[in-house]
């Protein structure tokens, strides 16, 4: 499988993922009455398609240029994913400084987080797996 059809797919399940997380803290949103919280749901899911995207272009480039170094790129990518949403947070935390607001703006980070930690995880051991088959 080619680096291009990798991240084709993965971006179009990572789409999925975070469109399915969306609509869900959407629902919740509905149910709890808790409107405030739309604008972190927007926030996280941007943040999310934004690194994605970016995560996944850069794994294709290093995929097609130097595949060896690939076990280096995930370390790389997964610090510097870490600390950007650590920065997010801070400044969401900096720019509305209401407890409750970025306590639950965290929550909801936290949950977009781990899902997609996950997902990137299994979808690039999955990855790899195959390589070393086919190799």
């Amino acid at each position: 499988m080619d680096a291009g059809s990798v991240y084709k797919k993965y971006y179009k399940n990572n789409l999925w993922i975070i469109a399915g997380l969306y609509l869900m803290g959407l629902l919740v949103v509905q149910l709890t009455q808790q409107t405030a919280y739309i604008q972190s749901l927007t926030i996280c899911a941007v943040y999310s398609l934004i690194t994605s995207s970016v995560y996944g272009g850069a794994w294709k480039a290093v995929a097609s240029k130097s595949p060896a170094v690939l076990r280096n790129f995930y370390l790389a990518g997964s610090v510097l994913r870490m600390l950007l949403a650590f920065l997010t947070v801070l400044i969401y935390a900096l720019v509305v400084k209401e407890r409750a607001m970025v306590i639950g703006f965290a929550v909801i980070f936290m949950i977009f987080y781990l899902v997609l930690l996950a997902f990137d995880t299994i979808y690039f051991y999955k990855v790899e797996k195959n390589n070393k088959i086919n190799n």
